[in-house]
């Protein structure tokens, strides 16, 4: 072996969350390390802790500054959907995404639309002003909670009741947002019956190789339009596709993840770069409510260094990673309160261990999970931001709870609640 080479490195799913629970680039960077080879980790939108070690000398950062081609950037165009409400379209396609859609296919060129899925997590948001809950000591999204009618913080257990009308502005036009929906494919269709559209998520891709073979009918044209979730966001490289539509671009700023800023900037960066990777312009069209927020306005510039210098400071100022690391104890029983229990248990003997202390070891929980149960067994966590991990590794091993079935330990964890 001479070179590892990880591309896409930013991507979420190359941590596996189930026991064992790793990092497939920590495995990369131990292998060249044991190996004394070098190590590539590639990406138009690198993970932040990668970037934050390239500035600071651990890694070493080289830029590719021109596309494929020499090919331009997209334009983008950003629609703010309490406008469209306002003009009367409670559709989930712009009047703005329609019309380029209608331009693009009489041209005989394609268009990609993504689907930008909410997950498993409710917010809570106006749709007169776009604002959204948020807890007053993390910066993140309130979570609403069914069991009890209250929206909780995951991070400090802050708790809010559902406000009747808007905070903002009074409307009372404020609403639970949860998962995706399938309407955008209902609308092209009535819209568009002519047209080919081919739809790629996990329903549709379930056999072996149909993902190969949506995206090889895709580029042959047999589809004018490919709709999907954030899968149609990866590194695909269609020349004929000259327009790229996004849905619900805000969605998951709004989960209560400190990370969702930039999950949000990556997906809308990589989703933009699939436009226009020929001879042909591209442009984009992006759809959202809150369209103020600064992921979206560096995703629409794509300026990666601009949005990394920003959310590397309000990281910073929290003691999120890349100035901590993180450590998730997850508890699991067939009650609540036996769950509960023995995560107080862990947290108690924890503290009395080593003194918690602001902007070097906090420990925050036990808390309930956003899936509270899964399978018929309860969830509590506890989430630790340490400055010097090695310290909690080392009780983690020493206190016996590692033996424990019930107790799973995350380092590093990519979901934290």
């Amino acid at each position: 072996l001479g070179i590892i080479i990880m591309d896409e490195e930013h991507e979420f799913s190359y941590k596996q969350e189930e026991r064992p629970s790793y990092h497939a680039r920590a495995v990369t960077e131990k292998r060249a390390e044991v190996s004394g080879i070098p190590l590539v980790l590639g990406s138009a939108t690198p993970d932040l802790e990668s970037y934050y070690k390239a500035l600071t000398g651990q890694y070493i950062l080289l830029e590719l500054k021109e596309r494929p081609l020499s090919a331009t950037l997209p334009n983008v165009v950003v629609v703010d959907m309490k406008d469209e409400l306002q003009r009367g379209n409670k559709g989930v396609l712009s009047y703005k995404l329609l019309a380029q859609l209608q331009n693009t296919v009489e041209q005989g060129d394609q268009a990609i639309i993504l689907l930008n899925r909410r997950g498993f997590s409710t917010f809570v948001l106006c749709r007169d002003c776009g604002y959204s809950v948020k807890c007053e000591h993390c910066a993140v999204s309130l979570v609403y909670h069914e069991t009890d009618k209250a929206m909780r913080c995951h991070y400090c257990g802050h708790k809010e009741t559902v406000p009747a009308e808007c905070p903002s502005c009074k409307s009372r036009r404020i609403r639970f947002f949860g998962s995706g929906t399938q309407k955008a494919e209902t609308q092209l269709k009535e819209r568009f019956g002519d047209l080919a559209v081919i739809r790629m998520d996990q329903d549709t891709t379930g056999e072996k190789f149909s993902h190969d073979k949506i995206l090889a009918d895709f580029k042959q044209q047999k589809y004018q339009i490919l709709l999907g979730t954030q899968m149609v966001a990866k590194g695909h490289d269609v020349p004929n596709v000259t327009l790229v539509g996004i849905l619900a671009a805000d969605s998951i700023i709004n989960l209560p993840d400190f990370r969702a800023a930039e999950r949000t900037f990556s997906l809308l960066t990589q989703a933009a770069g699939r436009a226009g990777r020929g001879y042909k312009k591209g442009e984009v069209v992006l759809q959202a409510y809150e369209t103020a927020h600064p992921a979206i306005n560096y995703a629409v510039t794509q300026n990666y260094n601009e949005f990394a210098a920003y959310e590397l400071q309000e990281r910073k100022a929290l003691f999120y990673p890349p100035f901590s690391s993180m450590i998730k104890i997850t508890v699991a029983a067939k009650t609540e309160g036996l769950a509960l229990e023995k995560a107080e248990k862990i947290a108690l003997e924890l503290i009395k261990a080593e003194q918690p202390a602001p902007g070097y070891l906090e420990i925050n929980g036990p808390f309930q999970g956003t899936v509270s149960k899964v399978k018929d067994m309860h969830k509590i966590i506890i989430l630790i931001k340490a400055k010097r991990p090695e310290r909690i590794k080392h009780w983690l091993k020493a206190s016996g709870w590692l033996e424990d079935r019930a107790v799973s330990i995350d380092i590093d964890p990519l979901n934290v609640i």
